[in-house]
């Protein structure tokens, strides 16, 4: 008898054993990585960056003496502040510190923007701009590379197209009066680009042969 019931026991507990699954296929493991030191660093310079050129951009918006940049200003306050509002939401979630201002290089630059004069300011924020943006756009491709995070290298990948097309509205217009009307970028602002905003990687990060002055 007593072997009768240890034999229904065991039995029964292999019967409960087979209630539990054993294919782990279906579970989804966690996907995310711990943000590595480059991704913290673009984080911050990202941030950085993005608070630099909304301030410029408000600058342009009130001191540019051509439509244009006027155009581009708001397009930068408009795309930077969109951009870092889901740069800060991530640093939240992944509990990376961000700074709480500009760099000291980037005040500096904000400073020299706001003490130019009227008939020189289109052209010295043209040249600011596009120096900011070909370093932003340089540290984005760099970090879509080198990041670990997908998160912040997601961040990254979808700031690319904003900054390449902000780099091009730049470049094509140079503050001179008579340009063209900007068009849509990626985020839904106004560019330079006859074409609609670039997409695809540019070609260069460095500066091309061309002279940001006005026409």
């Amino acid at each position: 008898m007593r072997t009768l019931l240890l034999a229904a026991l065991t039995l029964a507990a292999l019967g409960g054993c087979a209630d539990v699954p054993t294919d782990t296929a279906g579970v989804v493991p966690r996907t995310d990585a711990q943000p590595s030191e480059q991704d913290k660093a673009w984080m911050r310079g990202i941030h950085e960056g993005n608070l630099a050129e909304v301030q410029a951009g408000q600058l342009a918006v009130g001191k540019g003496s051509s439509a244009r940049i006027k155009s581009i200003g708001k397009m930068l306050v408009v795309d930077h502040t969109k951009l870092d509002t889901k740069v800060t939401d991530a640093a939240t979630r992944l509990r990376i510190p961000l700074p709480m201002s500009p760099s000291a290089d980037q005040r500096a630059m904000l400073a020299a923007l706001q003490d130019s004069p009227a008939d020189e300011f289109d052209q010295d924020f043209t040249a600011a701009m596009i120096n900011a943006h070909q370093e932003a756009l340089a540290a984005t491709k760099f970090e879509i590379s080198h990041g670990t995070s997908p998160t912040v290298v997601a961040l990254a990948r979808m700031a690319e197209p904003a900054l390449t097309a902000h780099l091009t509205a730049l470049r094509q217009g140079g503050g001179g009066p008579g340009t063209q009307t900007p068009t849509e970028s990626p985020t839904g602002s106004p560019t330079g680009s006859p074409t609609g905003s670039p997409t695809g990687t540019p070609t260069e990060t460095t500066p091309g042969p061309e002279t940001p002055h006005g026409e």
